[in-house]
Formats: structure tokens, C-alpha cells, sequence
């Protein structure tokens, strides 16, 4: 299983927010991808210098990318980044077997 790891750096105020994660919602749903965690990070060690990250689980690479390039992300990475002003960092990672 792959992971995308979206890192947010700014504060987008709830209303917003909630608009653009309801469209990413539906976006994943089309590339089989699963929410697995969203909120604000809690400080275990080093510095917290995002106020909201998402983990987001696919059952391939093929499908995170896909995800990443679909015409429907796209829209919403752009209206994202009018709203907030800014790109947010997105990574992708390989997970390991059990």
C-alpha cells in the first residue's frame, strides 16, 4: 500500500476547509483512496511547523498518481491554493507489507 502525506502551512479557515475536503472526498473515492488521518499535528519531537496534515492510503502508485493528476484534484488544488494563498507540500510513500 501506498501513502500521500499532505502537509498544510497555513491556517485555512474551517468553512473553506471544509468545502475543499468535501470535494477531495469525492475525488478518492474515484482512485479507491482512504482518508486515514487528518487534523492538526501534536509535537512529539523537533518543531511543528504545519497547522494540519492528512495521511491518505492507496492501493497502488498507480492510483495515488492518477488521483494526483485527475482533472477533479486538480480543480481543487487550484481553488486550495487561490484560497490559501499558497502550494501545500504533498509526498508520496511507499508503505511496508504485513
Amino acid at each position: 500500500m501506498h501513502y500521500v502525506l499532505f502537509v498544510r502551512t497555513d491556517a485555512t479557515p474551517d468553512a473553506e476547509l471544509g468545502r475543499y475536503l468535501a470535494g477531495v472526498g469525492a475525488t478518492l473515492a474515484e482512485h479507491d483512496g482512504q482518508l486515514l488521518a487528518f487534523g492538526a499535528p501534536a509535537r512529539l519531537e523537533g518543531p511543528v511547523e504545519y497547522t494540519k496534515m492528512a495521511l491518505v492510503a492507496f492501493p497502488s502508485e498507480q492510483a495515488a498518481r492518477g488521483w494526483y493528476a485527475s482533472d477533479g484534484y486538480q480543480e481543487l488544488a487550484d481553488w486550495r491554493v487561490q484560497v490559501m494563498g499558497h502550494p501545500v507540500d504533498v509526498n508520496l510513500l511507499a508503505g511496508l507489507t504485513a
